[in-house]
């Protein structure tokens, strides 16, 4: 083989490589593009202009429904917040019990869980979650004129609602069999529980029951929490464009100050 048919050769290899490379990019590129272009929810968003959202409208200042049975709350909106940034332009809620939400999730009755619900390592196992949200933990509530309970010590052999598939359950269970649970369908219904004089305390997420109490004036908090979690979104595990999209809508919200707005309207923070 002569000097130049070998120079011609190596510069046809180099030129196959660019062109093989190149279409790898292409390829690459339209891959993350086709990953989003194939989720689901985020092409019915699209379609609809609609977010499909499954919650328990009775967990104030979270969820609940007003006296015109509309629904209000923290949660509601900042998915509102977070559905336009996505393109909706309305979010239907379909109410569920707390225990049913995420099979509901799974049965797709609805695209997302906004209910105030923990990041736990044990539901991660059947769905995903967005980044957090909004800090929690539970804490301890009794009736203001309550002065033997001070901390989870003092509830061994008590009576303590707690509401059906929620974190307190799991957690009193597995640290403080002692104490007798009273399982309720319903937030408000723990609440009644205890004003009723039927249990001697309620074991719920903080933030709310802070702002319950406030509301009310015949309960009170425990300084004292007794967990540490966050709130996140439930999305089904398939659905990993549209956490993403939820995750950069959250993040914009923070950024231009409409997320600390709904904060300071509902906490006063």
């Amino acid at each position: 083989m002569n000097k130049w048919k070998r120079v011609g050769m190596t510069m046809l290899s180099l030129l196959l490589a660019g062109t093989l490379a190149a279409c790898g990019q292409q390829q690459s590129s339209g891959g993350t593009n086709e990953s989003a272009a194939s989720d689901e929810v985020l092409n019915k968003i699209k379609e609809t202009k609609t977010l499909v959202a499954g919650t328990d409208a009775t967990f104030q200042p979270f969820e609940y429904k007003n006296a015109q049975n509309e629904y209000e709350g923290f949660d509601i909106d900042l998915i509102r917040a977070v559905a336009a940034e996505l393109g909706a332009e309305k979010v239907e809620f379909v109410d569920t019990e707390f225990k049913g939400l995420i099979p509901g999730l799974q049965g797709k009755k609805f695209d997302i869980i906004v209910s105030a619900m923990y990041i736990t390592d044990e539901r991660k196992k059947t769905i995903d979650f967005s980044d957090s949200y909004y800090p929690g933990g539970l804490a301890i509530m009794v009736k203001k004129d309550n002065n033997t309970i001070k901390g989870i010590d003092d509830l061994k052999g008590k009576k303590v609602s707690v509401q059906i598939g929620t974190k307190s359950v799991s957690f009193l269970k597995e640290n403080y069999p002692d104490i007798q649970l009273v399982e309720v369908e319903k937030n408000v219904e723990m609440f009644l529980e205890l004003e009723s004089g039927r249990v001697d305390a309620v074991v719920t997420g903080g933030p709310a029951a802070k702002v319950y109490a406030k509301n009310n004036g015949t309960v009170k908090v425990l300084d004292e929490p007794l967990t540490k979690e966050e709130y996140g979104y439930g999305i089904r595990k398939e659905n990993q464009a549209f956490r993403e999209a939820v995750n950069k809508a959250l993040q914009t919200l923070k950024e231009n100050g409409k997320y600390q707005e709904i904060v300071e309207k509902w906490f006063g923070e």
